[in-house]
């Protein structure tokens, strides 16, 4: 695969502006008003590293937006296959992109930040409009290393005229999920479809239902990779992963037969009245079939005032360590970061927007935007957890959905999760 070729540095005054503001301690949003823009009417060129293909056309439209009003910056959009590994052969190869987005939770994102290649942004400017809820839970042992722009969750879609057919509110707590569903199997119909042939979809599912419906269970999972616990040692997760196996008997038969592309297509065509997974499928949903009347809700917690979504940052843009074009690069992340450019953002995207004063222009997914601007949210807890560790958690559920055994399920976590650290 072709890199980028590397592109003219600014002028030395300005570099060493941005040199010194960085050997200070200080991040390129600190340094002074004049070293934003390139010096004595100079042109530049900064690349734009993103991940999200789906978005290319408008970042496109977006990129030229910011060139009309800064006609001395030129800025090159890179898109490629597999851009997490590319991004980090070259932050690793001194070849970093000016700006990049990227995942903090990712852990080799949060490796990078250990060493030192990524840019501390953490109280700057370029964080005071991200909802504050989102830079807490964006943080890496503390610091803030990219600005959110928007961030993706999960929920339960329904088909709301199905509800309304049978007379059925939408549930606020899970005992109510529960009666809900079974009165949709009363009916003869399906209450949810379930695509349990890949191990990924069923991962999220367990990540986001434990930081949601289990007591501090991101640090008892730290606990037990330390060593100092076992899976077993907490009574919570026997009920819970027997809660998981049980609402597959509001599914349909061949759960484990099913992919995510056939659930999608069965429930945009009506075959279910509920099907849980992330927001990024209401486009899809709605070009498999634009007559379909559905919406989401968050999936409900034990007690209604209980109820979060779980929130992991989707787009968010950095800057590396001794990157080319600081300055200007800086400046481009503000145009990309304000309130008008996210809306142009999330309106074709489709995602709740991290920045304060976005309107959510996506119908479907109101009630899971409404938790996420009263900083009703949680992270998502596999965000520590080392490489291989959720696979293999999506794997062994899986496999405890095909044999019932819900003991040997709790030890296949144990194998999965005790010592890790140390390993």
């Amino acid at each position: 695969m072709k890199l980028l070729k590397k592109w003219g540095s600014v002028g030395i005054l300005s570099t060493l502006m941005i040199v010194t503001a960085c050997s200070s301690g200080n991040t390129p949003n600190n340094a002074p008003n004049g070293s934003a823009s390139p010096a004595n009417g100079e042109k530049v060129k900064i690349e734009y590293f993103q991940m999200k293909s789906e978005m290319v056309d408008v970042v496109n439209s977006l990129i030229k937006d910011f060139e009309a009003a800064n006609p001395n910056i030129t800025v090159e959009q890179n898109n490629v296959p597999n851009p997490e590994n590319v991004w980090t052969m070259r932050v690793s190869t001194d070849d970093a992109p000016s700006v990049f987005t990227h995942y903090p939770h990712n852990p080799v994102f949060q490796q990078m930040t250990k060493e030192g290649r990524v840019v501390d942004l953490t109280g700057g400017p370029l964080l005071a409009n991200v909802s504050q809820g989102i830079v807490d839970l964006s943080q890496i042992n503390g610091k803030n290393y990219v600005v959110p722009v928007a961030v993706a969750t999960l929920g339960v879609y329904y088909n709301i005229d199905m509800f309304n057919e049978l007379n059925l509110d939408i549930p606020q707590t899970y005992d109510e999920l529960i009666q809900t569903a079974e009165k949709i199997k009363a009916a003869g119909k399906t209450p949810f479809y379930f695509n349990d042939k890949d191990a990924n979809p069923i991962r999220q599912e367990v990540v986001s239902r434990m930081g949601l419906q289990l007591t501090d269970i991101e640090a008892f999972l730290d606990s037990v990779m330390k060593g100092e616990a076992h899976i077993t040692d907490n009574a919570e997760l026997k009920p819970f992963a027997q809660k998981l196996y049980d609402l597959r008997q509001y599914g349909q038969q061949d759960a484990l037969g099913t992919g995510y592309d056939d659930a999608l297509r069965e429930f945009a065509n009506g075959k279910s009245a509920m099907w849980y997974t992330g927001i990024w499928a209401v486009p899809t949903i709605k070009e498999s079939n634009p007559n379909l009347n559905f919406a989401m809700f968050p999936m409900p917690a034990d007690k209604a005032e209980d109820t979060k979504v779980q929130v992991s940052v989707d787009t968010a843009l950095g800057l590396p360590a001794n990157g080319k074009n600081q300055a200007s690069a800086e400046k481009f992340i503000e145009f990309m970061t304000s309130k008008e450019s996210v809306q142009k953002y999330v309106d074709v995207g489709g995602y709740p927007s991290a920045i304060t004063g976005v309107e959510n222009n996506n119908k479907q997914i109101t009630s899971l935007s409404d938790l996420i601007n009263a900083d009703k949210v949680y992270p998502t807890i596999e965000r520590s957890w080392p490489s291989g560790v959720n696979g293999d958690v999506g794997k062994a559920t899986q496999e405890m959905f095909a044999t019932g055994d819900i003991d040997s399920y709790l030890k296949a976590l144990d194998k999965i999760f005790f010592n890790k650290f140390n390993q």
